[in-house]
């Protein structure tokens, strides 16, 4: 499905323009330090030296080293190496992006001499020229220059994703330093049935089902522009923006797209597991309170009664046998497209913990006609 295989690829391609910006933006700086030290006694500048066509070969091979090295870290290298320690993900990635970047900066520099020089690649007197431009300062500067420019990238966006699309972002430019107050939409997802799921598949086996279930329902959250809030045992919190979360009813969507992902995996899942994981789901949308909370390790924190309510209305979802709840205050924002979503009213139903009562609707189609969830011993 479209949904499904753009989500998370739109991400990726948004990773590699970043990268291929800010380092050809770091080409050009740099080239412009190599002009400001290149006739001093330190740095040795070959005679053909031109700093119009130096700045352009330098900031072109920027641009394709963002390219190339960008693409095969975000597509190829960070999903392989993904189950592997962060160690051990780091170092390999530092080394083969670093590896490229380098072929590509002295391709770069061997096409500008030999542009200067008039000589082939293969010439003796082409030979002789590049052998004294890679044992020169000038180039170990830009060497060790570029391989601190490769270790932030790959540090930034590992601990971009450890926090989550955007979050990094907002802790650096202080945005929640000080609290304040944001209308957010909020999804609670549960796996049903999962304390019967563990003691049937044991503990570890009942982690890498978790593992599986949050890596496929990745891709949904973020096509859908959600941001995936906390990890809290085998439930997770979906958070979006409203006017993100309201556009083209995209919280609900992300409950439909969640399910057929899970779906589209249901081969995969049954001969690991023996069946193939359900969800509910419980939506809300109000005010809470958004800013950084901790010391030692300062996360963005939401608080407030709409997360209580959205985890309530989550949990009469087992007791109306439905797959998806939401509140009438959140319906009310969606604006959903025309015969897409039949909604069908549940009631005005009082919550464990809340005085008044809260009006809950359902989909017609996510009412459950099945018996719960049956676990079988995986052949």
């Amino acid at each position: 499905m479209k949904v499904l295989l753009s989500g998370m690829s739109r991400v990726r391609v948004r990773q590699v323009i970043w990268i291929s910006i800010i380092w050809t933006c770091l080409g050009a700086l740099d080239a412009l330090n190599t002009q400001a030290v290149a006739f001093t006694s330190f740095f040795s500048i070959p005679r053909t030296y031109i700093f119009e066509q130096f700045f352009w070969v330098n900031t072109l091979s920027a641009l394709l080293s963002g390219i190339v090295s960008g693409s095969t870290f975000i597509f190829f290298l960070r999903p392989r190496l993904r189950r592997h320690s962060y160690g051990f993900a780091m170092v390999v990635s530092s080394v083969v992006v670093i590896s490229i970047n380098f072929f590509i900066t002295i391709l770069g520099y061997e096409l500008f001499l030999s542009h200067q020089i008039g000589e082939g690649i293969f010439d003796s007197v082409f030979i002789s020229r590049t052998d004294f431009l890679l044992r020169a300062p000038f180039y170990l500067k830009n060497m060790i220059f570029w391989m601190l420019i490769v270790l932030i990238t790959i540090w930034t966006i590992n601990v971009n994703e450890k926090y989550g699309p955007g979050v990094l972002f907002k802790l650096i430019m202080g945005r929640y330093h000080q609290p304040r107050e944001e209308a957010r939409i909020f999804m609670f997802v549960d796996i049903k049935s999962s304390t019967m799921i563990a003691e049937k598949l044991g503990h570890i086996k009942f982690f890498d089902l978790l593992n599986d279930f949050f890596r496929d329902i990745t891709n949904p959250i973020l096509y859908t522009s959600g941001e995936i809030y906390q990890y809290v045992g085998d439930e997770v919190v979906v958070s979006w923006a409203v006017h993100e979360g309201a556009r083209n009813a995209n919280c609900i969507r992300c409950f439909y797209s969640m399910r057929e992902a899970i779906q589209n995996q249901a081969g995969r899942y049954k001969e690991k597991y023996g069946f193939v994981p359900e969800f509910k789901a419980g939506l809300h949308y109000g005010m809470v309170t958004v800013g950084e909370i901790g010391v030692i390790k300062r996360d963005i924190v939401y608080s407030g009664d709409v997360l209580n309510t959205a985890a309530r209305i989550q949990s009469m979802c087992n007791k109306f046998r439905v797959k998806i709840l939401l509140s009438k205050y959140l319906l009310d924002k969606l604006n959903l497209p025309p015969h897409e979503y039949a909604s069908k009213r549940m009631g005005n139903i009082e919550l464990k913990g809340k005085r008044q009562k809260v009006e809950l609707y359902t989909f017609e189609e996510s009412l459950e006609t099945n018996a719960p969830i049956s676990i079988i011993s995986a052949t």
